[in-house]
């Protein structure tokens, strides 16, 4: 979430930073809830249960490598009074590779996911960014900016639902 929080700090900034130069005596002023349509565009909700499809698969790879050595954890226990020495010390040796093996892919996992996350979101964001760019140059807009970053602005200045009608067609 905190990444999230990230790219849509990025693009206020970078729509601040897009128009910040004009001269905004006689222009117009918009502002727009980037969290509010990024929440609500078809294709970021479209990402995220793709994203949900893809952890769930990562999760069940690694709950089949938790039951394996789950398994052979127990297995060791139940036959460690009977294995001769050096036949336990070899369980317990490849019992232990075994752990750092899922720890080395539990991260790698984790890792992978995060980047993806990423790169889904920021795909998002860039193209909220664009239409909302495009938009207003088409409308005559000397400024658009995140709503967070407006402190007070009247209604009709908000430009949510129009960018938000742009990206769902």
């Amino acid at each position: 979430m905190n990444k999230r929080k990230w790219w849509l700090v990025a693009a206020s900034i970078l729509l601040w930073g897009a128009w910040g130069s004009l001269a905004l005596a006689e222009g117009k002023i918009g502002y727009v809830d980037l969290q509010k349509v990024f929440q609500n565009y078809n294709r970021a909700k479209d990402n995220e249960r793709k994203f949900k499809q893809e952890v769930e698969s990562q999760q069940k790879e690694i709950n089949k490598l938790q039951d394996e050595i789950k398994k052979e954890q127990e297995d060791l226990e139940k036959k460690k009074e009977v294995l001769k020495t050096e036949e336990r010390q070899k369980r317990e040796e490849r019992l232990r590779g075994m752990l750092q093996d899922f720890s080395g892919r539990w991260k790698e996992v984790n890792e992978r996911l995060d980047r993806r996350r990423e790169e889904l979101e920021k795909e998002c964001i860039d193209e909220i960014i664009k239409v909302a760019r495009e938009y207003g140059k088409k409308q005559g807009y000397s400024l658009i900016l995140d709503s967070r970053v407006v402190i007070y602005g009247p209604e009709a200045s908000d430009l949510s639902e129009e960018i938000l009608k742009i990206l769902n067609k």
